[in-house]
């Protein structure tokens, strides 16, 4: 097999954030007044009304006393979040202003928005493999954003208006053919990027920081099959989402190519330029920021026998969002194992644990009946045989073109049928 040399470019996008003018009219108001909450994220052509967060299900942390964080989940509606506080017999009431006390030794108070899927831990969240690298088109609840928020004493009648960030990084790749020789029409491809890190360790809840810890760096195949062809070049059918991080200058990123038996590869530039900004005065390039767009551009070359490799700078751009990335909170439903385990479990409790599946769907009033919505694949058929079931069929399941453990029928997952025989469900 022989290597050849790959010219690319990196284009990377910076975090574009429109902060809300959205507030609550003044009132006359009482410390026992619900706490309201309005958000932004930025333009996007899923977003309505100039990109408030007009529903979905967040996370906030407030300080429960001067030196406590606590945490409570958000509803939003109607371009309104009301964060709430559930009692010891599962039921929930509106948070008010006298359930948050000013930070230690200031007169404020500090408030962070979220939409990790964790709602007990108010600090450092551990991140598990759900959070590992994936196109968006399997797993657009991958890019996490936050944002915090301070209220001076004395302006508790105002709505706590929070502007959020990408803390994640998109990647992209585009490829141009240089060379009359390379011919990648209707031509299967992979594409892989070698020595870098795709599963974050931890998610700092105050600090909106994303880390990778001691995870070591990987090869990631970003695609395997024909490429699509947009005006000049080709492209991969969707972005990446990967966790920010610091370079290792000893093992820095490479792209490779594949495909005809020969492979391209050649590292990741060191440089970037910020766009509109002097191409001589280059900005060294360190890793993976949060919030930025990074577009691989390779150009394919051949030109020698030896490795000819020819490097640009990085271009920085503003982030211009386009498409739905995961950047609304993370619906209810099933994403992971552990999500499907969790909510069999609750189903299957006597009486069925309400506030465990509030997670995962939705209760019809009147009827009682639950709807619960699958986002992701769960499992394969392999472990069909360990696989939960349910106690019976009296709920709906959306499947949206997944599976379960290789099963997408409801009444494969269900341990009886209502006739009182034994279900299907791979056994």
């Amino acid at each position: 097999m022989r290597t050849y040399g790959i010219v690319f470019l990196l284009t990377a996008w910076t975090a574009l954030g429109l902060c809300s003018c959205s507030t609550r009219e003044p009132a006359v108001q009482t410390n026992g007044e619900p706490i309201a909450l309005s958000a932004s994220i930025g333009p996007m052509e899923t977003r309505v009304d100039d990109g408030q967060i007009v529903s979905g299900s967040y996370r906030m942390t407030y300080y429960s006393t001067p030196d406590t964080r606590s945490i409570c989940p958000v509803s939003f509606a109607q371009s309104k979040g009301y964060p709430l506080l559930v009692d010891e017999e599962g039921v929930y009431r509106f948070l008010k202003w006298n359930d948050v006390t000013p930070v230690a030794s200031r007169d404020l108070y500090l408030f962070t928005l979220d939409n990790l899927d964790n709602g007990t831990d108010p600090g450092t969240v551990t991140l598990d493999e759900s959070y590992r690298a994936a196109p968006l088109s399997d797993a657009p609840e991958l890019d996490i954003v936050w944002g915090s928020r301070s209220v001076a004493l004395g302006s508790e009648h105002n709505a706590v208006a929070f502007t959020l960030s990408h803390r994640m990084t998109k990647l992209s790749v585009e490829i141009r053919v240089n060379s009359s020789g390379i011919v990648l029409d209707g031509k299967e491809v992979r594409i892989t990027l070698v020595n870098i890190i795709d599963l974050p360790a931890t998610f700092n809840r105050a600090s909106g920081a994303v880390e990778t810890g001691s995870h070591a760096p990987t090869d990631v195949v970003l695609y395997e099959g024909v490429l699509t062809q947009s005006d000049d070049k080709y492209v991969i059918p969707s972005s990446w989402i990967f966790p920010p991080q610091r370079f290792d200058s000893q093992q820095w990123p490479r792209l490779r190519l594949e495909f005809d038996g020969t492979t391209y590869e050649g590292t990741l530039n060191h440089f970037m330029i910020e766009e509109g900004a002097d191409l001589d005065t280059p900005i060294e390039m360190f890793g993976l920021e949060a919030g930025l767009h990074l577009t691989l551009r390779a150009g394919l070359s051949r030109t020698a026998d030896d490795i000819e490799l020819v490097f640009m700078p990085v271009w920085v751009k503003k982030w211009e969002e386009i498409e739905n990335i995961g950047i609304t909170a993370k619906q209810r439903g099933i994403y992971t194992e552990g999500d499907y385990r969790s909510l069999v479990e609750a189903y299957n409790s006597e009486p069925k644990n309400s506030a465990a599946l509030e997670k995962y769907g939705t209760l019809e009033t009147g009827t009682g009946r639950w709807s619960f919505t699958l986002y992701k694949r769960i499992g394969t058929a392999e472990g069909a045989a360990d696989m939960p079931k349910f106690k019976d069929d009296d709920f709906d399941l959306s499947f949206n073109g997944y599976t379960i453990y290789g099963y997408g029928t409801k009444e494969e997952l269900v341990a009886v049928d209502p006739d009182g025989g034994n279900g299907n469900g791979g056994e």
